[in-house]
């Protein structure tokens, strides 16, 4: 496993050894003990100007992801680049009444199974792909007690 972690926020300061930890557990889980992935952790305004770029919505979000992988079939051990809102995530985290590192591996969960292909466009997908999600995020945090 290689993560390349880019931070170009100072929202908040961010433990890299955490987020290493999740995405260890994460693509372990997933069957991907050798994929290659870049984290960027930005602002609001940065990820806002990428999702018109990329997606013609004026607004920030959450997190975007970009697979490298061929649609058509997955392979290769690059799978491609998340990006998430640091600013968001403490936004979020305040509103929700958690912890800023349990928002970000929400995040970074969601962004590596866009990477794997899942979607969440559609009502059915975005179900299946939120019971991914919450079965990932379980199991990491009892792997912590």
């Amino acid at each position: 496993m290689k993560i390349d972690i880019q931070n170009l926020q100072n929202i908040a300061k961010i433990d890299k050894n955490k987020i290493l930890e999740c995405a260890d557990y994460v693509l372990k889980a997933m069957g991907e003990d050798d994929a290659e992935l870049s984290l960027v952790l930005v602002n609001d305004m940065y990820i806002r100007n990428l999702n018109w770029k990329y997606r013609r919505n004026d607004s920030a979000t959450d997190v975007l992801a970009f697979p490298m992988r061929d649609s058509r079939g997955l392979s290769g051990s690059v799978l491609g680049d998340v990006v998430i809102s640091v600013e968001t995530a403490k936004r979020e985290a305040g509103k929700r009444k958690k912890d800023l590192q349990e928002e970000m591996d929400l995040y970074f969960v969601h962004g590596i199974l866009h990477l794997l292909g899942y979607d969440d466009e559609k009502i059915r997908k975005r179900k299946k792909m939120k019971a991914k999600e919450q079965e990932i995020l379980k199991l990491f945090k009892a792997t912590k007690l």
